[in-house]
């Protein structure tokens, strides 16, 4: 069962990456991210932790995964890791 999970996830990641990858999701602050699906049809993905995503799509309302959360995931860890590299960046000084 869990590796047909980890196929499903993996299979959501890449439509994401298809749709746009992490510039689809455009954060709204406080975790919220509103990603546009198919028809124009606006979600909203909530990303909590790397653990507790949530959308209000079809699919998301009922606890599976869809391309919107891992939109939304991309754009959270992209945005992690830029924050995080600013951060040491700017920590460790001009090197002389």
């Amino acid at each position: 069962m869990r590796a047909a999970l980890q196929d499903i996830i993996q299979g959501r990641l890449q439509a994401a990456k298809v749709n746009g990858g992490a510039s689809a999701a455009q954060p709204r602050g406080d975790g919220r991210y509103v990603v546009t699906g198919r028809a124009d049809a606006r979600y909203t993905v909530h990303v909590a932790s790397l653990d507790a995503i949530a959308c209000d799509c079809p699919a998301g309302i009922h606890d599976k995964p869809c391309w919107h959360a891992a939109a939304a995931f991309l754009r959270y860890v992209a945005d992690s890791t830029a924050s995080s590299t600013r951060w040491l960046t700017a920590t460790q000084g001009n090197p002389t």
